[in-house]
């Protein structure tokens, strides 16, 4: 299979027509991306499924199956609003909505370089009758200017590991973040450009043959799933040159700015590479659902035994 097809099979799909600019791809590709979430596709990623969230993901990072990181964060961290938040890479606009309800901020500003995915959100926040608490904004995080002193919290969910100047990007958020004020992140933090490491790749592997044929019909195309692959860095920047460009050095890049003071891990090191384009499969049977709780236990093990580290985590970092 021709390397940027089976990248497109891998993110979701594209259009053939590839636009001017790598800012431009990224832009189309989340655009459509917001779209899809709002209109709520069948599931394909391991982070969509019900058993997923409420047996494996909530419990790490809230200690509770029915409640996510952002309610974790808005009990742990603020019996009180801030008086403004920003949001960076909102995307179709769910963190500020959502945020805005738990009483974590009295408004949000937001930013996404996706002009598409801001109509999406400006659009939502229109009909949950939000509008007139969050400002949108289109811009290039890697090249954003923030003012000085003004937010009292920041947050970033699933966006950091599309910039490629982090230096940059965390010195505006320390800027822009008020004295004792934090930066929340909700991030995949693995492997840059989807390089899979080699014991990643064997454990997927095995873990998707063990998966009885019937489930692994693929969702967004016909067909069967029958291998984890790592993409090459050729199909990457064709497809998309900011996914993951550079995830493994967000922590690092954190702690140069920030103090981490909780971190919260929730896997994904195998999940995402196993259950994408098939998740949906999984979650519609009892059957499907034991499958899903044993590769959950089996990643478990793993990373506890310290054989693989978990690939997405929350972390609250403070100025």
């Amino acid at each position: 299979m021709n390397p940027i097809n089976a990248l497109k099979r891998w993110l979701g799909g594209a259009s053939e027509q590839s636009p001017t600019s790598d800012l431009e791809l990224a832009s189309k590709h989340w655009g459509e991306k917001a779209q899809e979430a709002i209109q709520a596709l069948r599931p394909s990623s391991w982070a969509e499924c019900p058993i997923v969230l409420s047996e494996y993901i909530n419990p790490q990072v809230s200690g509770h199956a029915e409640r996510g990181w952002l309610e974790a964060v808005a009990s742990d961290y603020f019996a009180e609003p801030v008086d403004v938040a920003l949001s960076l890479g909102c995307g179709g606009g769910g963190l500020e909505r959502h945020g805005l309800q738990l009483g974590i901020a009295g408004r949000f500003d937001a930013y996404d370089v996706s002009a598409g995915a801001i109509d999406v959100a400006q659009e939502e926040a229109q009909k949950s009758g939000q509008a007139d608490a969050i400002h949108y904004q289109v811009a290039d995080l890697n090249r954003i200017e923030l003012p000085t002193d003004c937010y009292g919290a920041v947050f970033a969910s699933q966006s950091v590991h599309h910039i490629e100047d982090l230096e940059h990007y965390m010195a505006q958020v320390q800027q822009t973040l008020k004295a004792g004020g934090l930066f929340i992140v909700n991030e995949f933090v693995g492997p840059n450009q989807f390089q899979w490491t080699d014991a990643q790749l064997q454990h997927a592997q095995r873990l998707l043959e063990s998966i009885p044929e019937k489930f692994r019909a693929c969702i967004r195309e016909e067909g069967i799933k029958h291998h984890v692959e790592r993409p090459t860095i050729e199909a990457m920047n064709a497809y998309d040159p900011t996914e993951a460009i550079r995830s493994e050095d967000i922590i690092s890049q954190m702690e140069a700015k920030f103090t981490i003071i909780d971190r919260r891990d929730f896997g994904g090191t195998l999940l995402h590479l196993v259950l994408d384009n098939i998740a949906g499969n999984l979650s519609e049977t009892e059957a499907g659902k034991q499958v899903l709780r044993r590769l959950i236990d089996e990643e478990k093990q793993l990373i506890a035994n310290g054989e693989i580290t978990s690939d997405f985590t929350v972390l609250v970092a403070r100025k």
